[in-house]
């Protein structure tokens, strides 16, 4: 179970945006299809209010005028209308309603109370149901040139019923293509957002392993001069000098490859290291050059700096784009043999300010090329260990090159060597 936790420890933060996401997205969908049902059955329903308030008009004025055609009096219209009509007499401070027509069996004070109580709406809607069978009803008290008249008229809402029915049968088909429409989102939206964090974590989980593995081996080595000579008390430092020595460069290496994975560890937290200010390129380059040109000579290599009359300005980090030239020198000299020449040429225009460096080394292989940037990638792997760096120079470089707005990019052939093209904004 451990192992499983290991291998995938974001496991349950994918199931928990997975059921946020699915959550979220069942709730839309829901409120959208209650929209959608509650808006047709509204709109039903009003067509119906509609045909029974237009129905209870046209019977009180046909019973105004006398013009009385219907044979069956308990219906008017439309199939199954039923109404009740009653004249209305006031007597005092009372009251007194006289059948008409239609259905005799209401509840006649009820019913006008209702009335009365709608009458300033222009009359009233309620739903009843009478043998199993569900009804619509207005009521309404009506005032004319003749006289007063309460008036109740019901349908059945069968056929509105019956096409709810099939619209929630359509909503409910929908919302199941909705359901597995939105677990597909769901499950894509859940892996979107944790990829990201997965990415981190397992490109953390190498740099580690990486950074210790560097580790190691100069801990051991400065470890293994120390035993010998903690074996030794009675020796002097100088007869002991080689040992010191072995152990001092190790620590030096140590010191460097620390700062550089300091330096990469707050690139990747995004903590602010770039002051940008204007920076006349050419400058920084003849600095370098200047001050690695006594290394070069000692090791038998040319350098040179193809560098135009007129300034090549940049805006930058002035200690950034210093420490940018000087990995890529420090690359070329590393993979490079004696006779070999690394020149460093600046180019600029309005557009932009070009940093070149070309060696005439060794090359890199082309399986190498596309990893050139990550984190501990060597191009030469067999070297010796003085001969090569941390493996983290152009990791830095590229972050540096990032963090100005511009490119980097490598070419390079087997034995021919290599060019690394940077390209600044002005």
């Amino acid at each position: 179970m451990s192992g499983s936790a290991d291998k995938n420890p974001y496991r349950h933060v994918r199931l928990k945006l997975f059921a946020i996401n699915i959550g979220a997205l069942l709730s839309i969908w829901a409120l959208l299809l209650a929209i959608v049902y509650s808006l047709m059955a509204h709109e039903l329903y009003q067509v119906l209010d509609d045909q029974l308030r237009l129905a209870a008009i046209r019977l009180i004025h046909n019973y105004d005028s006398g013009n009385i055609t219907n044979s069956d009096p308990y219906s008017l219209g439309a199939q199954d209308t039923n109404y009740s009509l009653w004249r209305i007499t006031p007597q005092g401070t009372g009251w007194m309603a006289a059948f008409v027509d239609g259905n005799p069996f209401v509840n006649i004070r009820s019913l006008y109370g209702r009335a009365t109580a709608a009458s300033q709406e222009g009359g009233g809607y309620y739903t009843i149901r009478t043998e199993g069978i569900q009804y619509r009803a207005f009521y309404a008290i009506v005032h004319t040139e003749k006289g007063e008249y309460l008036i109740r008229i019901t349908q059945p809402t069968g056929p509105t019923d019956t096409t709810l029915g099939s619209l929630l049968w359509t909503l409910g088909i929908a919302g199941l293509a909705a359901l597995a429409l939105t677990i597909a989102i769901g499950l894509w939206l859940a892996n979107r957002s944790i990829d990201p964090m997965i990415l981190s974590w397992q490109r953390q989980q190498q740099f580690v392993a990486d950074a210790s593995h560097e580790l190691r081996t100069p801990l051991s080595i400065i470890r293994t001069n120390l035993e010998i000579l903690l074996r030794s008390p009675s020796h002097t430092i100088e007869s002991e000098m080689k040992y010191l020595g072995n152990a001092y460069g190790e620590v030096l290496r140590t010191s460097s490859l620390i700062e550089d994975l300091l330096t990469l560890a707050r690139a990747d937290s995004k903590e602010q290291l770039i002051e940008k200010q204007p920076v006349e390129l050419v400058r920084v380059v003849e600095e370098v050059v200047d001050t690695v040109q006594p290394l070069a000579e000692q090791q038998n290599k040319e350098l040179i700096a193809v560098i135009p009359q007129n300034p090549c300005s940049t805006l930058g980090d002035v200690a950034r784009l210093r420490q940018l030239v000087l990995i890529l020198i420090d690359n070329a000299l590393r993979y490079s043999n004696a006779g070999d020449q690394i020149s460093v040429t600046v180019e600029c225009d309005t557009q932009h300010t070009t940093l070149r460096v070309v060696d005439t080394g060794i090359g890199i292989e082309p399986t190498m090329l596309p990893k050139i940037f990550d984190r501990f990638v060597r191009g030469d792997q067999v070297r010796s260990r003085r001969q090569q760096g941390s493996g983290l120079g152009l990791s830095i470089a590229k972050w540096i090159v990032d963090a100005h707005g511009g490119t980097i990019s490598v070419s390079s052939s087997l034995g021919v060597g290599t060019t690394v093209t940077i390209v600044l904004p002005p």
